[in-house]
């Protein structure tokens, strides 16, 4: 069985107009409802403008997974907020180039590249 670790990263500064959530671990079908589910609620709950998904220690997704992150984007388009993906694994982020995800969510190689493109 999978197991992924969702840490919300304290914020440095008050202030900021995004959150990070670091992603630890893999993500296949024994967890992907449960995942579903953590990230559903954390949206909509979610205030700030744009969401951050760390995925530096993230070591593997599975095509749902894959899904699941698609489906997040578009819940939070519809609250006129971003999602942005930073720093995915080699392995990970070959997954994501094969199924086209960069041409729905922006990637990009580090936070601060990221934080550029924050509106």
């Amino acid at each position: 069985m999978a197991k992924l670790d969702l840490n919300v990263l304290t914020k440095l500064d008050p202030s900021q107009i995004f959150q990070v959530i670091e992603f630890r671990g893999q993500m296949d079908k024994s967890n992907n409802q449960e995942v579903r589910d953590a990230l559903s609620n954390f949206i909509d709950k979610f205030s700030d403008a744009n969401l951050v998904f760390d995925l530096k220690y993230f070591e593997f997704i599975n095509s749902e997974g894959v899904g699941l992150l698609v489906s997040l984007h578009y819940k939070l388009k519809k609250l006129n907020k971003n999602l942005f993906l930073v720093s995915p694994q080699p392995r990970v982020n070959d997954v994501f180039s094969i199924i086209g995800l960069s041409k729905i969510v922006p990637i990009f190689d580090n936070l601060e590249s990221a934080l550029t493109n924050l509106k």
